[in-house]
C-alpha cells in the first residue's frame, strides 16, 4: 500500500512543474507542509492513522494540478491558461522551425526564374524571396493553434463541463525494467561487435559481392584517427547499464555517469560528420552522416530527459539572515 506522503509529494511535483522554475521550491515547500498539515488534522478527526485513502481524498477535494498552480499565478483573462503556456509555445515555435528547416534550403539551392527579377538567383535575393513566401508564410501554424485553443476554451465554457480527476498514486521513475536493459545489452553488445568487426568485412565474408564489400568500406584515416574513441564510450555505456540492472534502478550517480556519457557520444557524433569521411564511396559517407544526424538529436533528446529525471527533489527555501 502507498505511502500517503508520498502520495502527497508526487501530488506536489505534479502541481510544481506548472510553474516557472523560480517558484517551484517555494511553492513546493509550501504546498507540502500545508497538505502534510491538513492530513494531520483529518487523521486526528477521524481518530484513525493516515492513510492513502485519506490522502487521495484529500487531494481531490483541493483539485487537479493545473488548478492548484493557477491559484499561484495573478488572475486574469488568458487565451492560454498559464499551465499550458509553456507547451504552447514549444509546439508553436517547434512547427514553425520545422517549417522553415524544410523550405529555406529548398529555396536556396532550388532553381529559380530570374526573368522577372535579375537579382533572384543571388542569395540575398533567394533569401528575400523565402522570406515574403514560405518565411511568413509558416506563420499560418501559431494562428492556427491559437484559434482551436479559442474554440475549445469557448467550448467548454459554453457546456459548463469540468473533467473529473483523481490523484495519482507514487510515480517511481527510477525503476526499471529488468528484461528491457538485458534486451538492450544484448542487442548492444550485438552490435557493438558487429561494428568492430565491420572493417573486416572482406575477411571474414569473402563470399560478398565486391560492390557491397566497395560501399562498406571505411576512410583509412576515420579508422586511424577517430573511430577508436567509440570503444571507451560503448565500455562506459555497458558498464553503467550493468549496473542499473544490478541494482534494479537509477540512482543520481548512474544519472550523472550517463549524462557525460550523452555528451560524449555527442561531441564524438559532431567530430565524426564534422572532420571528414567516413565511409570511402561518397554515397555510403553522405548516408552515414545523416543517420549520425539522426542519432546525434535521440541522444540530446535522451540528454533533456536525463536531466529532468536528475534534477533534485524539492529543497526547504534557504532563508538570509
Amino acid at each position: 500500500m502507498d505511502d500517503p506522503r508520498a502520495v502527497i509529494e508526487t501530488y506536489v511535483g505534479d502541481v510544481v512543474r506548472h510553474l516557472p522554475r523560480r517558484q517551484r521550491h517555494d511553492v513546493g515547500f509550501e504546498l507540502r507542509s500545508l497538505l502534510n498539515e491538513d492530513l494531520d488534522g483529518r487523521a486526528a478527526d477521524s481518530g484513525r492513522p493516515a492513510d492513502t485513502s485519506m490522502a487521495l481524498a484529500m487531494l481531490t477535494a483541493f483539485g487537479h494540478p493545473q488548478e492548484v498552480a493557477d491559484r499561484y499565478r495573478p488572475a486574469g483573462f488568458t487565451v492560454i491558461r498559464p499551465a499550458d503556456a509553456p507547451r504552447f509555445a514549444r509546439l508553436a515555435l517547434g512547427g514553425l522551425v520545422l517549417q522553415w528547416a524544410i523550405t529555406l534550403p529548398a529555396a536556396l539551392t532550388g532553381p529559380v526564374r530570374t526573368d522577372e527579377w535579375i537579382y533572384a538567383a543571388t542569395w540575398w535575393g533567394r533569401l528575400t524571396t523565402w522570406w515574403f513566401t514560405w518565411g511568413l508564410g509558416s506563420f499560418w501554424w501559431p494562428g492556427f493553434l491559437i484559434t482551436l485553443t479559442l474554440i475549445s476554451s469557448a467550448l467548454s465554457r459554453r457546456r459548463g463541463e469540468t473533467k473529473s480527476w483523481t490523484p495519482r498514486r507514487t510515480v517511481d521513475r527510477d525503476h526499471v525494467n529488468r528484461l528491457a536493459i538485458v534486451l538492450g545489452l544484448a542487442f548492444g553488445m550485438a552490435g557493438a561487435a558487429f561494428m568492430t568487426a565491420l572493417p573486416w568485412l572482406a575477411v571474414w565474408a569473402p563470399g560478398l559481392p565486391q560492390p557491397l564489400l566497395d560501399a562498406l568500406a571505411f576512410d583509412p584515416r576515420f579508422l586511424q584517427e577517430r573511430a577508436v574513441w567509440v570503444l571507451p564510450l560503448w565500455a562506459a555505456g555497458f558498464g553503467v547499464h550493468t549496473a542499473v540492472l544490478l541494482a534494479g534502478r537509477w540512482d543520481r550517480r548512474t544519472r550523472l555517469v550517463s549524462l557525460a556519457l550523452g555528451l560524449g557520444w555527442l561531441a564524438l557524433l559532431s567530430w565524426w560528420v564534422a572532420a571528414g569521411p567516413i565511409f570511402a564511396t561518397e554515397a555510403a559517407d553522405d548516408t552515414a552522416k545523416l543517420c549520425l544526424l539522426l542519432i546525434a538529436v535521440l541522444v540530446a533528446v535522451d540528454l533533456v530527459a536525463t536531466l529532468r529525471r536528475t534534477t533534485a527533489s524539492i529543497r526547504p527555501p534557504v532563508v538570509q539572515a
